[in-house]
């Protein structure tokens, strides 16, 4: 048996694929904006009363790098992929001209745009806690899985932003800084 290409993959399957991507990177963007949207504060508070999404998130937020790493491999990932397989389901519906390019770019333009950024985002923004607590238990593992991934390129990145003289100690979520604690005070 010879070696299957994308052309021999249904375009029901493909069309399918790219709605699976296209979710799979909407959970990835709204997961960003909700755990950094949390209320510190209030965070501590559920996670200390038991609840274990909280727990997990604060956790997980203990380590903005490896957080943040996890949830851009996966998203930049679920892109690339997403913006390959639009091209080829473009191609085929079209044919391999240089319009078919350009309204492949298109779509991959506004659907990343709408569909996986700026939709759930704006969602994630409005509801941290409903968005950020079920991911926790859904980034937790996939830190686990792809961790060596994740410590290599936040090693690169890390020794990038030593070189421009950039320390790299993160704030814990347990620390407020004096403009927070001025504000609570208020």
């Amino acid at each position: 048996r010879g070696r299957q290409s994308l052309d021999d993959i249904s375009t029901g399957v493909l069309i399918g694929a790219l709605a699976f991507l296209v979710f799979l990177s909407a959970f990835f963007s709204a997961a960003e904006i909700a755990m950094v949207s949390l209320n510190r504060h209030r965070l501590r508070h559920l996670a200390s009363s038991g609840h274990r999404g909280a727990r997990i998130a604060q956790r997980l937020l203990a380590r903005p790098d490896r957080l943040i790493g996890v949830i851009l491999l996966g998203s930049n990932t679920i892109n690339a992929l997403f913006s390959a397989l639009t091209t080829v389901t473009v191609i085929r519906f079209w044919g391999e001209d240089e319009g078919a390019v350009g309204i492949a770019t298109v779509i991959i333009a506004l659907v990343i745009l709408i569909l996986t950024d700026l939709a759930p985002k704006t969602l994630a923004a409005l509801h941290p806690e409903r968005i950020a607590f079920p991911s926790a238990f859904v980034l937790r593992p996939v830190l686990w899985l792809i961790y060596p991934v994740v410590w290599v390129v936040n090693g690169m990145a890390n020794g990038l932003l030593r070189l421009v003289g950039v320390r790299i100690h993160a704030k814990t979520a347990d620390q407020v800084s004096p403009e927070e604690l001025r504000a609570i005070i208020m």
